[in-house]
């Protein structure tokens, strides 16, 4: 509706005009015929009459002719072509560069270029229902032989009837497969999928879609509530259990330690006992009289021994100290 008041106001612009160019002109020219009328033929003054009603043609030929080149000269950008309309209808396209149209066409430029399309905040649901916010972008163009016939079928508001209401639907029957916490690992699936729908269901279109991309997704200040919590208490989960197999590997090593010790223990008992068997198989009674004889004082000269003894006192008698018999 905009552009057709658009275009209608131009129609009436030029009419307007032509209607302006008409009462000046037509009004100089009725100046010079009253003058000429007024004045004896062949004198100065209807001389002057015929002069101001020929400059009174030429000027509306001018006028005439300046509109219809300003009218009828448009300039098409690179990157985009022109769609002509003639009373309401399209009628042809033009090319860039400068065209020529007539005067009573109108022109719509349309881009062919990739252009890209924004959408914040696609209202969208898990599988359990909580709310996803999705922000997306469309990058997009138009087949240069096709944009008249899509003006023609679909109409100048084509991108909001064709891929506004695809790209939101699309995205809410994508996250509902999913649930809410599983819905961001997946952004990758869910872009592709959607961007297969959209590039398949506008193809009949001649609207070609380059790519789609995901810039965020966000879910309800309660739910991301939950998951901070959710994941402060997993991390203390964590950290207890570090703690846990910290002390574990703690109890592990001196428990090692104490076997080790125990070994140690056990080795030296062996080997004390091992040392004490060879010590009591070495002891004879000949060893303990020489041990015993080896004890007598340094001023013992003479021992007087029976005969047929082994000795004649105890052995240990010599141990004694001289003065206590």
């Amino acid at each position: 509706m905009i552009f057709l008041s658009g275009r209608y106001w131009m129609v009436i612009k030029s009419v307007s005009t032509m209607v302006i160019a008409v009462i000046v002109c037509g009004g100089v020219f009725a100046v010079g015929a009253l003058t000429r009328g007024s004045a004896k033929p062949g004198t100065p003054s209807a001389l002057r009459g015929l002069v101001v009603m020929a400059a009174a043609g030429v000027l509306f030929l001018l006028w005439a002719g300046l509109h219809t080149a300003a009218a009828s000269i448009r300039q098409v950008e690179a990157g985009h072509v022109g769609v002509v309309y003639q009373f309401g209808s399209i009628v042809g396209q033009k090319d860039e560069g400068l065209q020529l149209i007539a005067p009573w066409q109108s022109m719509r430029v349309a881009s062919v270029q990739v252009q890209r399309a924004h959408f914040e905040n696609i209202e969208c649901f898990s599988k359990e229902t909580q709310d996803v916010f999705i922000a997306a972008s469309v990058n997009y163009s138009v087949s240069k032989k096709a944009v008249q016939n899509l003006y023609r079928t679909v109409g100048i508001r084509w991108f909001d009837r064709l891929v506004e209401a695809r790209v939101q639907n699309f995205f809410k029957e994508e996250t509902v497969k999913y649930e809410a916490i599983d819905v961001a690992p997946n952004r990758e699936p869910i872009r592709k999928a959607v961007l297969e729908r959209l590039a398949t269901e506008l193809a009949p279109y001649s609207v070609e879609v380059q790519d789609l991309l995901i810039t965020s997704i966000e879910f309800s200040p309660a739910f991301k509530s939950a998951i901070e919590q959710k994941q402060i208490a997993t991390q203390d989960a964590l950290r207890e259990q570090e703690r846990i197999k910290q002390r574990e590997a703690e109890a592990q090593q001196a428990k090692a330690v104490a076997i080790g010790k125990a070994d140690a223990l056990r080795e030296e008992a062996r080997g004390q006992a091992d040392a004490n068997k060879l010590l009591t198989e070495s002891i004879t009674p000949e060893l303990i009289q020489f041990q015993a004889v080896q004890k007598l004082a340094d001023n013992v000269q003479i021992a007087l021994l029976p005969s047929g003894q082994g000795i004649i006192i105890d052995p240990t008698t010599f141990l004694k100290p001289i003065g206590e018999e």
